[in-house]
């Protein structure tokens, strides 16, 4: 698949589910990811995979001037509708920003950079924006939560793509530091947990069919299986058959 196809492929997969579920979902870790970060007012923030605009939204409150970021039309579309004027959107791929360099003072992705196929490439990018001293924090959910613990279920029933990207060491704080300090100093990681509450295992697997576009594309490729995938990630968060009590671990990361 060549970087074009890779990249449409991509937008297609993020713009295919109703994501507005999947943002509330998520709206505590945009909250630690800003404050972690404290852009102050006036700085040039950039929300790379900015999804519909948790971060930037935050990021905008604090008097910031904030530029966001998505692989996907969709989004972006979605993001503008939600934001308004207060955050400018662009489509754009991480790994080739439209982004003058030396321009930005905080770069700010909330599990957007960790889906980059090559994190060197991404990380570069980010780099080369940001200005002298600038910042750049992160979440990446940890390599051995439970968002982990679902992709390993995952893949037991869909093979992994070869060339897909490795989401997961992201999520290893050995191998997250040692990315960054590639290009940047002053590394501070952190793990957090953001609670993911359901009555049921059978309602989380609605939630995730309504508003998880790689819930939906993982079930249609595990074809006549589907069914043992579903029923396998529901007694993985709800083993005995009662409510949905799981605290998804991940990292907070921040480097200069």
């Amino acid at each position: 698949m060549t970087g074009r196809d890779r990249r449409a492929a991509t937008a297609a997969l993020w713009g295919s589910a109703d994501y507005s579920g999947l943002a509330r979902l998520l709206e505590p870790t945009a909250d630690a990811l800003v404050e972690f970060a404290a852009p102050n007012q006036g700085d040039h923030v950039l929300d790379v995979a900015a999804g519909t605009g948790n971060v930037a939204i935050r990021a905008a409150a604090r008097g910031a001037r904030v530029t966001a970021a998505d692989i996907s039309p969709r989004m972006v579309q979605l993001g503008r509708e939600r934001t308004g004027s207060t955050v400018e959107w662009i489509e754009a791929d991480v790994e080739e920003l439209p982004v003058p360099g030396d321009s930005v003072d905080v770069v700010l992705s909330a599990f957007g950079v960790i889906f980059a196929p090559r994190p060197d490439v991404a990380l570069a990018q980010l780099r080369r924006v940001l200005k002298p001293g600038g910042r750049l924090a992160l979440t990446a959910w940890t390599s051995e939560g439970y968002t982990a613990q679902r992709a390993r279920i995952i893949r037991e029933f869909v093979p992994p793509d070869p060339a897909a990207p490795d989401t997961l060491s992201w999520g290893d704080p050995g191998i997250l530091e040692r990315r960054l300090a590639g290009g940047f100093t002053d590394i501070t990681i952190e793990r957090r947990a953001l609670p993911w509450r359901f009555d049921s295992a059978q309602q989380m697997t609605a939630f995730y069919t309504a508003h998880s576009a790689a819930y939906v594309a993982a079930t249609r490729a595990a074809g006549a299986r589907a069914e043992q995938l579903v029923a396998a990630i529901e007694r993985h968060a709800s083993p005995d058959g009662g409510p949905v009590r799981v605290e998804a671990e991940y990292l907070l990361a921040l480097a200069r």
